[in-house]
């Protein structure tokens, strides 16, 4: 995945119509305008989506900040729940996706490479959601910010 391309998913919203959207950045206003800047740190962990045997998605965890992501994430659900776009998910986890893998041959030769790298924790400052819209194409995803909100310093 392209360094520019590295984000943090708070929530998956699907197809949007323009109406929609405009509902998503009111409500992404709100939660921005509750929210303070903070700093977040990489964990030692990297992980899969669904799991190692089968992985579709490889990811880093957050160590410091995770519980202020979670916070977000949790107040997005709650301005959105009424909403007619919401979807429920059944579980959060604060996460940095580092790759998407379409098929592997050899699972367990992935799981031991990534047990043998070694995560170095820069600090880095969160400051704003992003409402984005991803495109997947055969490159890969292309992602386009829609609206960006930021928080109090």
């Amino acid at each position: 995945m392209e360094k520019d391309n590295l984000h943090i998913s708070l929530k998956f919203l699907g197809d949007l119509n323009d109406v929609q959207i405009e509902k998503a950045i009111s409500l992404l206003q709100k939660v921005s305008a509750e929210s303070q800047h903070f700093l977040i740190t990489l964990a030692k962990n990297i992980g899969s989506f669904p799991y190692f045997t089968r992985p579709r998605v490889i990811w880093a965890g957050i160590e410091k900040g995770s519980g202020l992501i979670s916070r977000l994430y949790f107040s997005i659900e709650k301005n959105m729940k009424s909403e007619v776009f919401y979807r429920s998910e059944n579980r959060f986890t604060a996460h940095i996706t580092l790759a998407r893998i379409k098929y592997i041959g050899y699972p367990k030769r992935l799981k031991d490479f990534i047990d043998n790298i070694a995560i170095e924790s820069i600090p880095q400052q969160v400051r704003k959601i992003e409402l984005m819209e991803s495109q997947l194409s055969k490159e890969g995803p292309k992602y386009h910010v829609i609206s960006s909100f930021s928080f109090l310093p």
